[in-house]
């Protein structure tokens, strides 16, 4: 049986983080949604307006994990050697699969396949996490990795303006975010709007509402402790229930089928009303004990899970034509194949690299400080 990886828990630089469980369970199933709409969209008909609720959730946790460092000097340089330390990792793991795929196709000569200089160029802006202009997608070899850039121009934002703003401001941020999304949504007919070129506008409207909304989340008053020992048992006891509760409920939220006619207006009342609540409630509230390790495990890997899973599509797709499987056993086997996939890739690959990555750029950052600081001679 595969255990929750403990040493996940910390921070690369060792600094313990606050672990908000059922938030982790939260961000385990949508990103199995995110997953299982790729393999099949029947069994996840919403499953892209996980990536909203993701945004949601990096505002919140990153809020709550960097203002206090921001408010003791960290600089913007070292915060961005660790977010980079954290998304660089995966994200290559997930392109070179998806380049390994590409080159096969080119060797095999499928008229389909990118040219030798296309490829050079995409591999290049790839290695720095930036989109290839030579492809209709941004990220043509893991169309998901779309959301991750995103992510990365939203941390920026946070420490370059986000942490300035008065409580105002953001509101004002999220009201023009929401303002300029709904139209889009509603025109296209779905919130399946971002990963390609020429929507970068709707893709930035996206994230900006709800990585911002998250930060919002993040600044208001924790909750007051229970009354009284008796009452603050059986409180505690309700809360648990209301924990696996939220994780059950993003998982119908994304499954759940409606005509087509309403999807868009679905869509967005995942992202305008239940994502930023289901944070909020996640944030408040832990579950059973019984499913604690179940929360844990999902959200340690779902980073990777979202990570890498796109390559392994097409070749589970056509193991599974090649057996006969039905829908249902089919996206049992490839959910099962991704879940020890990403559980490996954090275990073996992803947490030594970025404590290698991180002590690498460190030392990069301190030389050339020094070099800045040294007197003229």
């Amino acid at each position: 049986m595969m255990k929750p990886l403990p040493e996940a828990r910390l921070s690369v630089d060792h600094r313990p983080a606050a672990r908000y469980v059922t938030l982790d369970g939260m961000r385990g199933i949508a990103a199995i949604a995110v997953a299982l709409y790729h393999f099949n969209i029947y069994l996840m008909p919403h499953g892209y307006v996980a990536v909203d609720f993701f945004f949601a959730l990096s505002g919140f946790v990153l809020h709550r994990s960097y203002l206090p460092r921001f408010r003791q000097g960290l600089s913007f340089g070292r915060f961005l050697v660790q977010r980079f330390a954290r998304l660089w990792p995966l994200f290559t793991l997930g392109t070179l699969l998806g380049a390994a795929l590409a080159a096969l196709a080119m060797v095999a000569g499928d008229r389909h396949a990118m040219s030798a200089s296309d490829f050079a160029t995409t591999l290049a802006l790839h290695a720095l996490m930036l989109p290839s202009p030579v492809s209709y997608p941004f990220y043509p070899w893991n169309v998901p990795s779309w959301s991750l850039m995103f992510e990365l121009v939203a941390n920026v934002a946070l420490f370059a303006l986000i942490f300035r703003l008065p409580k105002a401001a953001l509101i004002a941020i999220c009201l023009v975010c929401a303002a300029g999304m709904i139209p889009i949504v509603i025109d296209n007919g779905s919130a399946n709007i971002g990963a390609l070129w020429g929507e970068h506008g709707i893709a930035l409207m996206r994230t900006g509402f709800s990585f911002t909304l998250g930060v919002l989340i993040a600044m208001l008053p924790a909750p007051h402790e229970h009354r009284g020992v008796n009452a603050g048992r059986v409180a505690a006891g309700l809360s648990s229930w209301l924990g696996v509760g939220g994780i059950v409920a993003i998982g119908v939220l994304l499954a759940m089928p409606v005509p087509e006619s309403w999807t868009a207006v679905y869509d967005l009342s995942i992202i305008l009303i239940f994502s930023p609540l289901l944070v909020l409630l996640g944030s408040r509230v832990e579950p059973v004990t019984f499913a604690a390790p179940l929360a844990v495990f999902t959200g340690e890997v779902s980073y990777a899970l979202y990570a890498v899973h796109w390559s392994f599509i097409e070749p589970i797709r056509g193991l599974v034509r090649y057996v006969g499987l039905a829908p249902l056993p089919a996206a049992t086997l490839f959910l099962s194949a991704m879940l020890l996939a990403a559980w490996a890739a954090v275990r073996w690959y992803d947490l030594p690299l970025r404590r290698r990555l991180t002590a690498l750029l460190l030392r990069s950052e301190h030389a050339s400080f020094r070099r800045i600081k040294r007197p003229a001679t």
